[in-house]
């Protein structure tokens, strides 16, 4: 039997497919080590990785193999931790990406395989490697939560956002490859990995492969449920902010919300640009009738007065500094229960009043609650409440929401983007829809 998983840089899938191994007592084979091993060796002997002849005839030259522990050995030497370094790591892409050297290795893979199975893991084993693989696997995560793993892997905890920018290059060079790109096949069974466990992953594929079919996705969170009380209805201390809300919204900022009629009924989750501070009591203005959560970052509760009404509102606060795994399943749990939950993606105000780039925590929260994505443009709060001003200024604040977007989509994400900018473009022309109540 070959079992075959994909997926980007620091995904989880060699401590998945290692485990997964032992569990069905098959052999490990680690594709990605053969290139860092071709990687290490052109690196030593001074050869440009960028040359490809040259890369191709060191692999071809050297012989690489698999130790009883299932490591690589290079010439019969141990291969770890040299293949490890982030010289090698730096470099492996580019390496990797030369015909010349997929032409040796990609054969040897199969050899490998042939003689009794194996889990294998890499780039390209369900396209290209092992396309007839018996189970097929892709494993996806945010190219945050994977730099966060990679810096506590390295004890490097300080060097996220480092480790962010490099794995962003290297999915962009493995999926832009001319040779085998990372690509998810077609009938390969895709597993976001943000908010669970190795074991939790191992646990799910072993259900596919031994009992022959794939289980619901998400995996049944019933302790997620019974883990928080959520049940924050319009409370009191909501119903009397929004009173003042909406008397300070309608006569200071002379609010517009329009197409609200795209906000369904039952849990939703609204994804929005976020221009000042004003933007989180624009929405639940907008939306006054139902109740409207937030996911807003941790910090902000340091604030007595700012921590009392987050409490008594129904947000749930995020450590942006680390994976939350806490805040995803207690935001998952509103949107259960049938709250409207709103969350900027940006992960901060903008600082000069464009759009920033979009963390990808929104998709996953819609993906494992299963509620649609509703984008939300805002115009005029940056201009009423710009960075560094103490107090915000009168003035008219807008906004347009777009139509629901299923979370399943592969560009879920660019998607909402791309709608935000287009409703803000028809708030600045004054060509949006229907106003709320029309």
């Amino acid at each position: 039997m070959i079992i075959a998983i994909d997926g980007p840089a620091a995904s989880g899938k060699s401590t998945v497919a290692r485990a997964l191994a032992t569990e069905l007592g098959l052999p490990f084979l680690d594709t990605g080590a053969m290139y860092r091993a071709v990687t290490l060796v052109v690196l030593r002997r001074g050869i440009d990785p960028a040359d490809g002849p040259a890369c191709g005839g060191v692999a071809d030259e050297i012989e690489l193999d698999f130790d009883a522990g299932s490591r690589i050995t290079i010439d019969g030497e141990p291969g770890e931790p040299a293949i490890r370094s982030q010289e090698v790591t730096a470099h492996v892409s580019a390496v990797a990406a030369h015909s010349s050297v997929r032409a040796t290795i990609v054969p040897h893979q199969r050899a490998i395989a042939a003689g009794g199975g194996a889990v294998a893991e890499g780039r390209d084993t369900t396209t290209v490697v092992f396309p007839s693989a018996d189970f097929k696997f892709f494993l996806v995560a945010t190219p945050r939560t994977r730099a966060e793993r990679r810096a506590r892997e390295e004890g490097r905890l300080e060097a996220a956002d480092e480790y962010e920018k490099d794995l962003e290059h290297r999915d962009a060079l493995d999926s832009s490859r001319a040779d085998s790109p990372l690509r998810e096949a077609e009938d390969a069974r895709r597993i976001e990995t943000d908010a669970m466990r190795p074991d939790e992953v191992v646990a799910r594929m072993l259900a596919i492969v031994r009992g022959g079919g794939e289980p619901p996705q998400p995996p049944a969170p019933a302790v997620e449920e019974r883990a928080f009380d959520v049940r924050v209805e319009r409370g009191l201390t909501y119903r009397f902010l929004m009173f003042w809300v909406h008397l300070g919204y309608t006569w200071i900022w002379r609010m517009r919300a329009y197409d609200t009629g795209h906000v369904p009924s039952g849990g939703v989750l609204i994804v929005s640009n976020h221009q000042s501070y004003l933007d989180i009591p624009l929405i639940a203005e907008a939306l006054r009738k139902r109740h409207v959560g937030f996911v807003a970052r941790a910090s902000l509760a340091k604030s007595r007065v700012l921590g009392f009404i987050m409490r008594h509102c129904g947000s749930v606060l995020i450590d942006r500094g680390r994976g939350d795994h806490r805040a995803l399943r207690e935001t998952v749990a509103h949107l259960r229960q049938g709250d409207a939950m709103t969350i900027f993606p940006e992960g901060t105000r903008t600082r000069d009043g464009s759009i920033g780039k979009f963390q990808g925590g929104a998709l996953l929260a819609a993906r494992r609650a299963r509620v649609p994505i509703v984008p939300c443009a805002i115009r005029g709060s940056f201009t009423a409440w710009p960075p560094g001003r103490k107090l915000p200024r009168a003035g008219r604040l807008e906004l347009a929401f777009g139509a629901p977007i299923d979370p399943r989509a592969k560009d879920a994400l660019e998607q909402c983007r791309a709608v935000i900018e287009e409703r803000l473009a028809q708030l600045e022309a004054g060509t949006v829809g229907s106003l709320v109540g029309e």
